[in-house]
């Protein structure tokens, strides 16, 4: 790119070469004219020696007041009339004016040149006139090298406008939209500027040495000058009179900048504010008469007042506007902002997402006047939504969860940020169009991390997107904003669910740990049971016959009776031995549909039998529920023994028992209440309520297996049992069975046929 960039310059430079170069009479004439022992005769015979120089400064005499009436019609008379001085501008002026004037086959460009030539006359006169005030200062400088200098500063200007009239042409444009520097433009549009394209034009037509380095370096503050300047003091000069000029609008430059260096100008120059006062009121006369005797149209004092007060008003207007502009972006930048502030500001830290949602929607209203929104939350990875309608007082009047069946487009670069609501957010307008006014739905989405997490939705007619195009920065920044909270809410809302799932997750660890140690504990006691099994039941058998075969052979009463006792606890050790297998490995269930009614009651009816019911209350309710999938052995024995458990809980007389059962349809399971009114159990009896061998009864009172094995046999059919309890307040026992789905019975049934053959 920077090689393309160098080359181009070059070859613009080149082009240079092909404009016309100064005539040799013109060089020898600044020549002449420029030395103090020049005679007149001498600046005569080099003018008579160029045909067309002669005429041209005879019609200069006419046009110039030199107060002398009747024709001029020798050139000695002329030189004589207008002063070296004024023809050495006028040959070098009108010779310049020849070589870059422009192709009349163009069409007249944006580069006002007879404006343009009036800016430079009006720099050179200040120049000039900055001189003369200054000429009592050490290292003075010469008015008519001054008023050189100023004229041809921005030569450089009208070589551009020349060789690259199209380019040049869209300098101008830039510049006057912009309101910049024109050289900051030129160098970004054609690759340099206009001081160094006059500096090589200067150099080519060989003008004097003091000439290049004003047209090269003007415009430059003067601690920024090369050292190696010789005229670092003019070229202050002409800086300081552009800008005096520019500061008055007079004619054309083509810049709208000013240097911020015009106090350090006057100090490096010499001058003083009464220097520069005085230059100002004398440079519109000055100027009136350079400009009649230059031949660029007569034009009185009053009417370079009027031009220059005429550009003034509209450089002011122009101010004005965009002052107006600016003040009606600040006004609704500050809107935005009030309105982003607010929003911020009535957020609680902790809020949910859809408080977040709530005061998105209340800021859109107010803020862009939009009636009614719909506001969305989509966390990342999620396939649902959840859906807000805010209406015109910012008030909630609708919410909903929509199912995100398919990823919202995001944005792409250019689209701005008003979108039109496309197919991909069919699965929203489907829940929350008919609320929204307008034929055509559009959107903002709101984003982080390349995926979208949220929008604005609102219904409106056509063009609404240009209609909110002044407002897109604004609006992103508000996007921004509501995105930055609602993802904030979004990630707390997950860092709260996550803290619950670990909770949960610890609980059913917690329970895992619980059941795998009650495993191995079951485990242990089988093995104990197995292994007590094979090494006393062949004693117990022996120690059980002979004391039978000792009973009968033996007399005494009381040695009868001593060996029947033998018999009898043998018998009963070999029942504990035989509980204890069947908690340790208990039969495989089989599973069948049972009917509940019918289980409880057979299930009551034994427990009556084991426990004389006395006088206590007994109640059996029964919702619709449907029937279970057990084994109908297994979960008839649990219920008998917890049955058994609140019979022997409750008074004889005083004792409630309450059977309640009933059907929940969340876990598909019927669950079984067994409530009574009993002297309940206190926490650390509670909490041991299912460990073998366990009983809160006196020594030798039960085995401790009662509720053991009522657990065992109800997991072993998918079910469970829970426990209420507490001291003299009852106990409350919960057998929560598997119901039977109508069209998944036999896969239920086959299941659990496999895992019992298993």
């Amino acid at each position: 790119m920077a090689d393309a960039k160098e080359k181009r310059v070059e070859l613009i430079l080149q082009q240079l070469e092909q404009l016309p170069t100064l005539p040799a009479v013109v060089l020898r004439v600044l020549e002449v004219t420029g030395r103090q022992d020049a005679s007149a005769k001498q600046v005569v015979d080099l003018i008579e020696a160029d045909p067309a120089l002669t005429v041209k400064i005879l019609q200069l005499v006419h046009r110039a007041d030199t107060g002398v009436r009747g024709e001029v019609n020798t050139v000695e008379r002329a030189v004589v009339l207008l002063g070296f001085d004024t023809v050495r501008c006028a040959v070098l002026a009108i010779s310049v004016f020849q070589a870059l004037g422009r192709d009349p086959a163009l069409p007249p460009g944006r580069f006002n040149r007879e404006e343009f030539w009036r800016h430079s006359v009006a720099v050179a006169c200040c120049a000039e006139l900055l001189s003369e005030a200054l000429a009592g200062v050490k290292l003075g400088i010469d008015p008519a090298e001054a008023f050189v200098c100023g004229l041809l500063h921005d030569i450089g200007k009208v070589a551009l406008d020349v060789v690259l009239p199209k380019s040049y042409d869209r300098v101008i444009e830039a510049t006057d939209l912009l309101r910049g520097n024109l050289a900051d433009v030129e160098r970004t549009v054609i690759g340099l500027d206009h001081m160094v394209v006059g500096k090589r034009l200067a150099e080519r037509w060989q003008l004097p040495l003091a000439v290049r380095d004003c047209i090269w370096l003007h415009g430059q503050n003067p601690q920024a000058l090369p050292g190696s300047v010789k005229n670092g003091r003019l070229v202050n000069l002409i800086t300081l009179a552009d800008t005096l000029v520019r500061e008055q609008h007079l004619g054309y430059s083509g810049n709208y900048t000013f240097p911020s260096f015009k106090d350090v100008l006057i100090k490096a120059t010499g001058a003083s504010e009464l220097i520069l006062r005085q230059t100002q009121e004398r440079l519109i006369q000055r100027i009136e008469g350079r400009t009649k005797t230059l031949g660029l149209g007569v034009a009185s004092s009053g009417q370079i007042y009027v031009a220059a007060l005429s550009q003034a008003n509209q450089e002011l207007a122009r101010m004005s506007e965009q002052l107006a502009v600016k003040n009606r972006r600040l006004a609704m930048r500050a809107k935005f902002f009030d309105a982003l502030a607010q929003f911020h500001g009535d957020l609680r830290p902790d809020a949910a997402p859809a408080i977040v949602l709530a005061a998105i929607g209340h800021t859109a209203v107010s803020a862009l006047q939009l009636s009614p929104v719909a506001v969305f939350s989509r966390q990342p990875g999620e396939a649902y939504a959840e859906v807000l309608v805010i209406d015109s007082h910012g008030e909630c009047t609708a919410s909903c969860i929509a199912d995100c069946l398919q990823e919202p487009n995001r944005p792409q670069p250019g689209d701005g940020p008003v979108l039109v609501l496309g197919d991909d957010m069919e699965w929203l307008v489907s829940s929350i169009s008919p609320q929204l006014t307008g034929d055509r739905r559009h959107w903002m989405c709101l984003e982080t991390e390349g995926t979208c997490i949220g929008g604005v939705v609102w219904g409106a007619g056509p063009g609404e997107a240009q209609r909110l195009s002044s407002q897109a920065q604004e609006l992103m920044g508000l996007c921004s904003g509501w995105g930055l909270a609602l993802r904030t809410a979004q990630i707390r809302e997950e860092s709260r669910t996550l803290a619950e799932q670990l909770a949960e997750a610890n609980r059913q660890l917690l329970n895992a740990q619980n059941e795998l140690l009650r495993g191995r504990t079951l485990a242990s006691v089988g093995e104990m049971a197995a292994g007590a099994a094979h090494e006393m039941n062949n004693p117990l058998a022996v120690i059980s016959g002979r004391s039978q075969l000792l009973a009968g052979q033996l007399s005494d009463p009381k040695l009868k009776q001593a060996a029947m006792t033998i018999a009898e606890q043998s018998h009963r050790l070999s029942g504990i031995i035989t509980d204890l297998m069947e908690f340790a490995k208990p039969v495989p269930p089989r599973a069948v549909q049972t009917d509940l009614a019918e289980l409880i009651d057979r299930a009551l009816y034994e427990a009556k039998n084991l426990a004389d019911p006395g006088l206590r209350r007994i109640e059996v309710t029964m919702g619709e529920v449907p029937a279970v999938l057990v084994d109908r052995d297994q979960v008839q024995a649990a219920l008998v023994q917890v049955l058994h458990n609140a019979l022997q809980a409750t008074d004889e007389r005083n004792g409630q028992i309450a059977i309640h059962a009933a059907y929940d349809s969340f876990s598909s399971r019927v669950v079984v209440n067994i409530a009574d009114n009993g002297c309940g159990m206190d926490e650390e009896t509670l909490r041991h309520a299912f460990d073998p061998f366990f009983s809160a009864m006196s020594a030798g009172r039960r085995r401790g297996l009662g509720l053991a094995k009522a657990l065992r046999w109800v997991e072993s059919s998918g079910g469970s049992i829970r426990l209420e309890s507490r001291p003299q307040q009852g106990t409350r026992a919960m057998v929560l069975l598997p119901a039977v789905w109508p069209a998944a019975t036999e896969g239920v049934a086959g299941e659990m046929r496999k895992q019992a053959e298993a």
